[in-house]
C-alpha cells in the first residue's frame, strides 16, 4: 500500500467551494451546427429572450453583411419578402437580412450531474447547471414571407371578385324589332321555280338550275 502511494503522490491539494448563488440561472448553449473553433464571442448579440420555467431561450445576432461571403441580393430579398415593401415597418436596419434568430431545445432534462467550474487564485469554484440547450438557427423569416404572400394573393383575389360583382350590376337591356307582314315576309322568298325562271330569262341559249336553300 505505502509503495502504491510513493508512485502516485499527491501534488497539490486544492480547495473546492460550491457556489450557489448562480444555482437557478446558469444554462450551457451548444452550437451543434458550427464548428467548435468558430464562436460567437466577436458577435454582436442584439437580444436575448427567456422562458425560464420552460427553459426556452431566443437569441439574436447581427450578420456581418460587409463578409465576402454574404450575398447582398439574397439578403436584400429576404428582406423584401418579410418586411414588404415600405422600409417604415421594416425590421431590418439596412433593408437587408442583417440578423439572426437562435432557439433552444435542451440537450437532456436531468442536469443534476454537470457544473460549471471556474479555477481562480488556487481554489475552484463549482455552480450546478439549471439546464443544457442546444441553440439552433431559426428560419421563422421563411414563414412571415410565405404569409406576407398569401396576403397579397388574397388582396389580389378580393380585388378581382370585387370587379365580378361590378360586371354583375349590369342590367340587361331587351331589343325589340319591328314584326313583318305576311306579304312582305312570302315576297322576300322566292321558291325553287321562281328562281329556275328567272335564270332561264336571264340566258336563253343555256339551261341553269338553281336549287334554294332551305
Amino acid at each position: 500500500m505505502a509503495s502504491e502511494e510513493d508512485d502516485d503522490p499527491i501534488i497539490q491539494e486544492i480547495d473546492v467551494y460550491l457556489a450557489k448563488s448562480l444555482a437557478d440561472k446558469l444554462y450551457l448553449f451548444q452550437y451543434p451546427v458550427r464548428l467548435s473553433s468558430m464562436t460567437y464571442d466577436d458577435v454582436t448579440h442584439l437580444s436575448a429572450k427567456i422562458k425560464p420555467k420552460q427553459q426556452k431561450v431566443e437569441l439574436e445576432m447581427a450578420i456581418n453583411t460587409q463578409s465576402p461571403n454574404y450575398c447582398r441580393s439574397k439578403g436584400e430579398q429576404i428582406a423584401l419578402n418579410v418586411d414588404g415593401t415600405t422600409s417604415e415597418d421594416s425590421k431590418h436596419l439596412l433593408c437587408m437580412m442583417d440578423k439572426q434568430t437562435f432557439t433552444s431545445i435542451q440537450s437532456t432534462t436531468n442536469t443534476s450531474r454537470y457544473a460549471a467550474a471556474v479555477f481562480r487564485k488556487g481554489e475552484l469554484h463549482v455552480t450546478p447547471l439549471q439546464g443544457i440547450l442546444q441553440m439552433r438557427p431559426s428560419f421563422s423569416y421563411l414563414d412571415k414571407a410565405d404569409s406576407k404572400h398569401r396576403e397579397r394573393e388574397t388582396a389580389n383575389e378580393g380585388g378581382d371578385s370585387s370587379q365580378d360583382e361590378a360586371e354583375e350590376d349590369v342590367k340587361a337591356v331587351t331589343v325589340r324589332f319591328p314584326a313583318l307582314s305576311r306579304s312582305r315576309l312570302v315576297s322576300g322568298v322566292s321558291s325553287p321555280m321562281t328562281s329556275f325562271r328567272r335564270n332561264r330569262q336571264r340566258s336563253p341559249g343555256s339551261t341553269c338550275i338553281t336549287t334554294a336553300s332551305t
